[in-house]
């Protein structure tokens, strides 16, 4: 569910455990910001899974979630039995099972975020966009036998969140996570729900003037010293998106309004990640010198946004980055949804100076096309990523590509 970044006021895990990244503090001059794109188009990206058909899961557009043995699981928005979403598995040999197929009525449909796996029972929890008792989607629990469960159905209005786009952050047996519509007025909400399947509206972002709150919420939330932070795709004082703060209590507050241009960021659809130092990270979807999108950083401490990376349509840059960054041997890698040799999106990595290198460009062909998601770092340094198209039947793959020794 892509947004419209023109509409007028309408972390980090293997497990599914989200961690801290341990990363430099960074001094960083512009000029570092807009250096040239360092190709390295690399040989090491294979595909391990095709999807096939209507039947089966296709067109992913989710982060993958690994367990200890390092099979992969995740979300299609199509597909299934009923052609409605799914949830699915595939090992590391590349065998793939479908657990579930969404059946669109009181157990949702069409889910388009990643899932939560809670490594001590293997159950995963997610969210769908559309169906549940109410049609404005769900949280749902679906346990390692495939047995789905439904924690909570939106009721959307002005009481209640709908149609959440984003994961969910389990912390003990509470769930955050945010709706993209619904709330008090109509542009989102921060909620929580609890074991016992009580929710409760934490936040409803509006948008209007004078709040000029933020608005539409995509990515999920990261926990950080008990605060959750997280960013949203329109509002602020420019319309163009925000980067804000909650406690888990309730209490908003908007840290950066994104104003686009060449000197800011527009449009963040991905969430963030944090260091150890209280600095976080992240990546908007437009804005930044050609607006292609950007690669930002943000100190809690000092404020402000510095960009690290300007991304460039030159034919070799990606451009538009959609999904949340990933920290890994003292680098940040992404993927964007568009741009590279072949307009098909690229595998990215940008240094804590801000120098990026392009890791792969997708070509349509059998490698894949329109890498959506963020990337997951599993054993011996190999990263997995889904795409949307490409592979074998066009119906999207899962890859995955070696980084470093």
């Amino acid at each position: 569910m892509h947004a419209p970044l023109n509409d007028q006021n309408s972390g980090l895990r293997k497990t599914g455990v989200a961690t801290c990244a341990s990363v430099t503090t960074l001094a960083i001059v512009w000029l570092l910001m807009a250096a040239v794109v360092e190709p390295a188009f690399a040989q090491n990206e294979r595909v391990i899974y095709n999807f096939r058909n209507l039947t089966d899961a296709y067109g992913p557009k989710c982060n993958l979630v690994l367990d200890a043995a390092g099979n992969m699981y995740g979300t299609t928005s199509g597909g299934g039995v009923h052609d409605l979403g799914a949830v699915f598995r595939v090992s590391p040999t590349g065998m793939e099972t479908v657990l579930y197929s969404f059946a669109g009525g009181a157990d949702g449909s069409n889910p388009v975020a990643g899932l939560f796996r809670d490594p001590a029972t293997g159950n995963l929890y997610g969210t769908t966009v559309n169906g549940g008792a109410f049609g404005n989607g769900t949280v749902f629990m679906l346990t390692p036998a495939g047995d789905e469960s439904v924690l909570y159905s939106f009721k959307g209005g002005t009481t209640d969140g709908a149609n959440p786009t984003s994961s969910v952050l389990r912390v003990g047996t509470t769930i955050f996570g945010t709706t993209f519509y619904g709330g008090a007025y109509g542009y989102g909400t921060v909620f929580k729900l609890t074991a016992a399947g009580q929710e409760r509206v934490l936040h409803s972002f509006n948008s209007a003037y004078p709040i000029l709150d933020g608005s539409h919420p995509h990515a999920g939330l990261v926990l950080h010293n008990g605060v959750l932070y997280g960013t949203t795709t329109l509002g602020g004082v420019f319309n163009l998106g925000t980067v804000f703060s909650i406690t888990p209590t309730g209490t908003e507050q908007v840290l950066h309004s994104f104003e686009g241009g060449s000197s800011d960021g527009q449009g963040p659809y991905a969430g963030l990640i944090f260091d150890q130092s209280g600095n976080f990270y992240g990546a908007t979807y437009l804005g930044g010198t050609d607006n292609a999108g950007t690669v930002f950083t943000m100190n809690l401490q000092l404020g402000g946004v510095t960009l690290l990376h300007h991304f460039l349509i030159n034919g070799v840059d990606g451009v538009n980055p959609y999904g949340t960054l990933i920290f890994s041997r003292g680098n940040f890698y992404g993927t964007t949804l568009q741009g590279g040799s072949a307009n098909g999106g690229t595998v990215f990595k940008i240094t804590p100076g801000g120098s990026e290198t392009v890791l792969h460009s997708f070509t349509g062909g059998t490698d894949g096309f329109n890498p959506d998601a963020a990337l997951v770092l599993g054993n011996s340094n190999i990263l997995y990523g889904t795409t949307i198209q490409g592979g074998a039947t066009n119906l999207g793959t899962v890859f995955k590509m070696k980084v470093g020794p």
